[in-house]
């Protein structure tokens, strides 16, 4: 759905109206979708009052969590609508294409090259050689035995000591279905990690 940022007082929603109904309906954006301040932050790209965004209706719960509103089973007491902004998957891939050139600009890899010649006029061309001493130095073969180190660790890891693990609810029942780790539990991991 489409529909116009509004900002009323400190608060952001989305102004749309329905195909099927008609009239003008406001929805709040959740803080958990998007950053706010004086403007709407969605996927590193600013959003100003009055500019239209792409959003879906998403039904959360008063801690902050997704709702199924097909889901009877399901507690709904308290949830409100709000509205969940996103960009266009094409502008997003857009832009991370944009991103990527600019950081390669940044490092030097294009220059410009004959600008008097037509043909090649306003075109760059790839100038850094990467050579594979840059890729493979002692340094990165290190860092990357480190890595394969750890990976084992974590694969022979067992957290069993009740203080290393405590039990979590996804917010769609009354009992708890996963476990999170607690600081200790933590703390036990990078002990392990760090050990030769």
């Amino acid at each position: 759905m489409k529909g116009k940022l509004e900002k009323i007082g400190d608060k952001w929603f989305v102004r749309y109206v329905r195909s099927e109904g008609g009239g003008s309906f406001r929805l709040p954006l959740h803080p958990n979708f998007v950053e706010m301040t004086d403007f709407v932050y969605i996927k590193n790209q600013r959003f100003y009052d009055g500019d239209e965004i792409d959003f879906t209706e998403a039904l959360v719960n008063p801690m902050g969590r997704d709702v199924d509103p097909n889901n009877l089973g399901q507690n709904h007491s308290l949830c409100k609508w709000y509205a969940r902004p996103y960009l266009d998957e094409k502008d997003e891939q857009k832009q991370h294409l944009i991103d990527m050139m600019k950081g390669d600009e940044e490092l030097g890899l294009y220059k410009q090259i004959d600008q008097n010649n037509p043909v090649t006029k306003g075109s760059t061309a790839l100038v850094k050689e990467i050579k594979l001493e840059d890729i493979f130095n002692d340094e990165k073969r290190e860092g990357a035995k480190r890595v394969i180190h750890q990976h084992k660790v974590l694969k022979g890891l067992y957290l069993i000591n009740p203080a290393h693990l405590e039990m979590t609810s996804d917010g769609y029942g009354e009992f708890p279905d996963g476990y999170k780790l607690t600081e200790k539990g933590i703390q036990y991991i990078i002990k392990q990690l760090n050990k030769e």
